[in-house]
């Protein structure tokens, strides 16, 4: 049960709880990605880098964690 102190997102369609507001830029550094390389697909957008830092993950959010990957 989420209570008023508890709220959840998605990451990649799995859930998570939280309890403090964060950003998605504190969210990328709590995970550890590298962020030269990855995508942010913020609930169905992709989120620009520059907002990263400016966007609290709110309730009920999705994000879509995406590796950018070179090939030839």
């Amino acid at each position: 049960m989420i209570t008023a102190n508890h709220s959840s997102f998605k990451i990649n369609g799995s859930k998570y709880l939280y309890v403090l507001p964060f950003t998605v830029l504190q969210l990328m550094n709590y995970l550890g990605f590298n962020q030269k390389v990855i995508v942010v697909d913020y609930n169905g957008f992709i989120l620009e880098k520059s907002q990263w830092e400016k966007t609290l993950v709110q309730n009920q959010d999705s994000l879509e964690i995406l590796s950018i990957a070179g090939g030839g």
